[in-house]
């Protein structure tokens, strides 16, 4: 799970700060759990979703199906999750499967995690016998699928980039058509990214950027 998906600027996010390492004989940061991943996972769990947490505060629009979802699953993680003392690897682990979590940036993407309404190929974590979202297998349609703006600005750079491909005269009539219908299928994300941000500024000449109206959860 690439951490600068979730990454902002600044200072340390708050629920970062506040995460009490633990001081058992169990095992501490810096002497190490038995099982170092988990609790690195956990802490760094944790400082994506302060992360989000402070971009949807700022005004980050989300779009998608599971849009409504990311934003519960965001707000609950910090208010549940925040100061959270573990005392061993294991309970890491435990709460490393907890539903609220099971969210997971990829290209272009967020995938809120639901087993029950994945389209993708779902695959055990290790020995876990948990099932995680394929991220290289996402299916169009899904509705596990949620875009925030850092995922949209993304599609912007490859509907750019498809843009100059699909009119490249030195480029095989085949792979234009292709680059063509993909272009197209973003640009209809786009646009509904675009449709469904409320309260956008009025385009120059006092037109309004679209309908303000529509469902932010689509």
């Amino acid at each position: 799970m690439p951490a600068s998906s979730w990454t902002t600027e600044g200072s340390e996010p708050e629920a970062f700060r506040q995460l009490e390492y633990p001081t058992s004989p169990l095992g501490t940061y810096a002497s190490g759990f038995p099982d170092d991943h988990a609790f690195e996972t956990w802490l760094l769990r944790l400082e994506q979703f302060a992360a989000a947490e402070q971009q949807l505060a700022a005004g980050e629009h989300v779009s998608g199906p599971a849009a409504r979802t990311y934003r519960d699953r965001i707000h609950q993680a910090n208010r549940q999750f925040a100061g959270r003392v573990l005392t061993s690897s294991r309970q890491a682990a435990d709460l490393l499967a907890n539903p609220t979590l099971q969210i997971y940036p990829a290209k272009g993407m967020t995938c809120v995690f639901d087993p029950t309404k994945a389209k993708c190929r779902l695959k055990p974590t290790g020995t876990d016998a948990r099932r995680t979202p394929d991220l290289t297998d996402c299916q169009p349609g899904c509705q596990n699928i949620a875009r925030t703006d850092r995922d949209v600005d993304q599609l912007r750079s490859q509907a750019v980039e498809l843009a100059e491909l699909a009119t490249d005269p030195l480029s095989p009539e085949p792979r234009r058509q292709r680059e063509r219908h993909e272009l197209e299928r973003l640009r209809v994300i786009l646009d509904e990214h675009d449709h469904t941000r409320p309260h956008r500024p009025p385009r120059p000449g006092g037109q309004p950027a679209g309908r303000s109206d529509q469902r932010e959860d689509r």
